[in-house]
């Protein structure tokens, strides 16, 4: 007599166990992401400043708690930004170099294809220094790079145009050790998994 019920109620716990997941799996704005960004950068220190280009990759995993989202995010980043100014010792040039982020987001499902949200968490940027003096009419040029550590914040809105392809926009503010700050605004095209 158990064997007339043990098959139904297999499948039922695999329906039950199943659904919950699946309806995880359909919900827009879930699941692994990557994405490639670009956009311009600006990075001030100490009153002087540059813009650039920025580029790089983001990844993520969004997860759906009703019509919020909530993701642990990586990105890598490089930047053109350059600012060169004349100071008593020479010429300084400083660059932006690599950034490595790595934080979280929360975004709210504002329409069937939009998702607005914020992000934070830690950064970590490399600026290089070279300082050109001339000496006699010999130029010497010194050149140094440092890792510098601080925050991120950032909003942005991402769109879905088919459920796998999706476009973003983004603007973030940086703040690193050292008085170097960076603000950047960027789009993307990306890939959800």
């Amino acid at each position: 007599m158990f064997k007339k019920f043990i098959a139904p109620a297999i499948v039922l716990a695999s329906v039950a166990v199943a659904a919950p997941a699946m309806a995880q799996d359909s919900a827009p704005f879930t699941g692994a992401r990557v994405a490639v960004t670009g956009g311009w950068d600006r990075v001030d220190h100490r009153g002087e400043d540059g813009s650039g280009f920025v580029y790089g990759g983001t990844a993520g995993y969004d997860v759906a708690v009703g019509d919020l989202r909530l993701a642990p995010e990586a990105e890598v980043t490089g930047t053109t930004q350059k600012s060169c100014f004349t100071q008593a010792s020479g010429r300084l040039c400083e660059r932006g170099d690599r950034d490595f982020y790595v934080g979280g987001r929360i975004g709210y499902v504002a329409a069937p294809r939009v998702l607005v949200y914020g992000k934070a968490g830690y950064t970590n940027a490399r600026f290089g220094d070279r300082l050109t003096s001339t000496n006699a009419g010999a130029a010497t040029a010194i050149e140094s790079h440092d890792d510098r550590s601080g925050f991120r914040l950032g909003a942005g809105v991402e769109y879905d145009v088919t459920r796998q392809f999706f476009l973003t926009s983004e603007y973030r503010y940086s703040n690193y050790s050292g008085g170097f700050s960076r603000n950047q605004v960027l789009g993307g095209v990306g890939f959800r998994f």
